[in-house]
């Protein structure tokens, strides 16, 4: 029942905000991977890109993360959208529009100037623009994933799958290895990593 919910929210504030803007077909992203797929370590992280702490998480504790476990192998990383309101589900949309291995940058990038565009009822469109502007895409792209039903399709669907599979209700969670676990702090994530590695 909430997915059903969510799903025509969404689908209701998509039509109305985006309804007069050109339609172009764009491809769907698929999910976020960084590090080593065949790990034998997987954190999945569901996060809504307005979560403040999400935001803290990859400004400050992730790149401890990848520094010590992703980029050493140890640790396949899994991003997933779990856009809370509107504006995460644009700015997820807004993700999933950049090429492939711009993915993360735009993460952080969105996550860095967040509380610039998450200000002001009408404006957030825009000013989402003008971050992805930032981050090189022309503003015709944007326009065109803003209005692309594919992507938006996507972005709920992998939300349902994380309610559903996970119990996944608030952002940021994670799934290490099959169990959940909420926001912690570096050590936090060390300690369970570390049990895990050895």
């Amino acid at each position: 029942m909430v997915y059903y919910l969510r799903k025509f929210v969404y689908f209701f504030v998509f039509f109305i905000l985006v309804y007069n803007l050109p339609n172009h077909k764009v491809n769907a992203k698929s999910e976020i991977v960084l590090g080593n797929k065949e790990a034998k370590i997987t954190i999945i992280e569901f996060a809504s890109m307005t979560c403040v702490h999400c935001a803290e998480f990859h400004q400050n504790i992730f790149p401890k993360i990848n520094e010590k476990y992703i980029k050493t192998g140890k640790v396949k990383f899994i991003f997933r959208h779990f856009p809370l309101d509107k504006q995460a589900l644009f700015a997820s949309i807004l993700i999933k529009c950049a090429p492939d291995d711009k993915h993360y940058d735009f993460i952080k990038l969105i996550f860095k100037t967040r509380a610039k565009w998450i200000s002001g009822e009408e404006q957030f469109i825009q000013k989402l623009k003008n971050v992805g502007k930032m981050g090189g895409l022309a503003e015709n792209k944007i326009e065109s994933c803003f209005k692309n039903e594919t992507i938006v399709d996507e972005i709920i669907e992998s939300s349902s799958m994380a309610e559903k599979k996970f119990n996944i209700s608030s952002t940021p969670s994670f799934i290490i290895n099959e169990k959940k676990y909420t926001a912690m702090s570096f050590e936090g994530f060390e300690k369970v990593l570390d049990n895990l590695i050895n």
